[in-house]
């Protein structure tokens, strides 16, 4: 589905191009004993989060509470690039990837119900069903479509049915998932917090458990939280089925912007914040950065670990100026990633050498190579279509599109720059959201700047919706065909051997790699800071911060 932050995400930022603030922290004029120091809740600044109801969990900032709240049936590890059950104690696929059972552990709300497979179903029922309780107190889930392929999806979004026909709950410990079409990397998909089972409550008392939800994860709600209250306050689930957590109890502090949060963590207030791309060097030098990996230690406390999404230009292969393949691969060379992100971002994105993430499993280094930065190569395929006339132009000329209030000025000014270079005249229109949806579905435009984020850390989450032909009237924007490209999404999909299934998926990749139909910058990250009271915290992407393996120091 394209949405606003399919357009919108990712921005640099108004302040992004500023002078570096001091990066120090501001010792506190009477810091305490270390005792005191010790027993004090571990504190974590967040942006205001949109929902902290899983139904309605579609921002960073929300995720990061549902995260500490819900156990989903699986968990993927960014570190080892490997599923393992959460909620669940086991699962069988069906030979044709289309029937999945899970069996669940024993476990218990935090209210001291017994989690059952129905809660499961009302979960997603919840987030799917425009009309259930949940979206009337918010709106309708933006994470519906995640379970898209389940039976009976289309018909209970539409209204004409009153549940989720594809889950069904044999007895209270086995979920059965019928789908419509085949899709291996289902139990990825099901490791998304906002999967989590959600109790009775949540459909007796909506507007109750919107403010203070009620989970099945390491934390709970110490009390509601009402949007505009400065801080949500969490608690150790002593009844917790797995682990317990290592901390007794976490503030989230609320911050309107990165630039409060992060004035608030050099004078003590907090111990965890995202970082401000324009503060990333001196932080990363003042505190550590973490070279390998995203866990903070003792002795380094600033994090970027690299995220799901991708940035990139759309190519409109349709199109009369991009539809040679030969041009969309020399524009992809002439773009110089490394200055995007190590100087404009501070080394707080990543040069895209494709459209797989590396947090993804399966991806490969230079998967895409025309992702290079290689001028002289790029010169040299467009000699052979638009050579250089009198004039040093080229008679090439490219319109880009992206959303006025996105803060992606000084990124499009530098790829018009790279262009020109090479002899390609590049004239970038800034529109606002709405036209440059209607734009995009009218096929009005050669180049279009948008992100890409997967919700699940797989090869298919970017592939499918991007570059197979059925999506062409929705996420495929580049209009992209290839028969082979789709023999092989489509087999991948049936693919329960993962290894075999990643294969067949790099297979694709390649092609489509080969072929430009857009044009990877960047890969997005999220830079965090650490007080040095942290002796090891875990931070992955979509805001999964690991509260509940947190170690503070003496």
């Amino acid at each position: 589905m394209l949405d606003r932050r399919t357009f919108i995400g990712g921005a640099l930022g108004a302040a992004a191009l500023g002078a570096f603030s001091a990066c120090g922290r501001i010792a506190a004029e009477d810091p305490g004993s270390g005792d005191v120091a010790a027993t004090q809740p571990l504190s974590v600044c967040i942006a205001p989060p949109r929902s902290i109801d899983p139904c309605g969990a579609t921002d960073t900032s929300s995720l990061a509470v549902v995260w500490q709240l819900f156990d989903s049936l699986t968990s993927f590890d960014f570190a080892t690039g490997e599923l393992a059950c959460l909620a669940a104690d086991r699962y069988e696929v069906s030979d044709d990837a289309r029937t999945f059972t899970f069996h669940l552990r024993q476990a218990t709300f935090q209210n001291g119900d017994t989690v059952t497979s129905a809660d499961f179903k009302r979960a997603w029922e919840r987030i799917v069903n425009p009309a259930s309780a949940a979206s009337e107190e918010t709106e309708p889930s933006g994470l519906a479509n995640m379970l898209s392929v389940i039976e009976g999806y289309a018909e209970l979004r539409a209204g004409t049915a009153r549940e989720l026909a594809g889950v069904s709950c044999p007895d209270d410990a086995t979920l059965s998932i019928a789908l419509r079409t085949p899709y291996a990397d289902l139990p990825y998909v099901l490791a998304h917090p906002a999967l989590g089972p959600v109790p009775v409550l949540a459909d007796e008392d909506p507007e109750s458990f919107a403010a203070q939800p009620v989970g099945n994860g390491p934390f709970q709600m110490a009390r509601s939280w009402e949007p505009g209250t400065a801080q949500i306050e969490l608690a150790r689930f002593d009844a917790y089925a797995g682990e317990p957590a290592t901390l007794a109890s976490v503030h989230l502090e609320i911050a309107e912007d990165v630039e409060q949060a992060f004035q608030r963590f050099q004078t003590d207030e907090v111990d965890v914040c995202r970082c401000p791309v324009r503060d990333a060097h001196g932080a990363a030098s003042s505190l550590g950065r973490v070279e390998d990996g995203s866990v903070m230690t003792g002795d380094d406390h600033f994090v970027c670990c690299t995220g799901l999404a991708t940035s990139m230009l759309a190519c409109n292969v349709q199109g009369q100026a991009l539809g040679n393949a030969d041009v969309r691969r020399a524009l992809s060379l002439a773009i110089d990633r490394a200055y995007l992100a190590d100087t404009l971002y501070r080394e707080t994105r990543r040069a895209a050498d494709g459209v797989v993430s590396p947090a993804i499993a399966g991806y490969r280094e230079a998967a895409w190579p025309y992702a290079a930065y290689d001028t002289a190569r790029a010169e040299e395929l467009l000699d052979a279509v638009y050579p250089v006339l009198e004039d040093d132009a080229r008679g090439l000329t490219v319109r880009l599109l992206y959303n006025a209030d996105g803060g992606h000025r000084e990124v499009i000014e530098a790829v018009v720059e790279n262009l020109a270079k090479v002899g390609v005249t590049c004239e970038p229109e800034d529109v606002d959201i709405e036209t440059l949806r209607e734009r995009v579905a009218a096929r009005d435009f050669d180049l279009v700047r948008m992100d890409w984020a997967t919700d699940a850390p797989v090869m298919d989450g970017v592939l499918f919706p991007l570059f197979f032909s059925g999506n062409a009237s929705s996420t495929n924007v580049s209009g992209y065909h290839d028969e082979r490209v789709d023999e092989l999404l489509a087999t991948a999909r049936t693919t329960l051997e993962e290894a075999n299934r990643i294969a067949l998926l790099q297979e694709a990749d390649a092609a489509i790699g080969r072929d430009c139909p857009v044009i990877p910058l960047l890969f997005q990250g999220a830079p965090y800071v650490g007080s040095e009271r942290i002796e090891e915290l875990s931070i992955a992407p979509q805001g999964r911060i690991d509260l509940a393996r947190a170690q503070l120091g003496d």
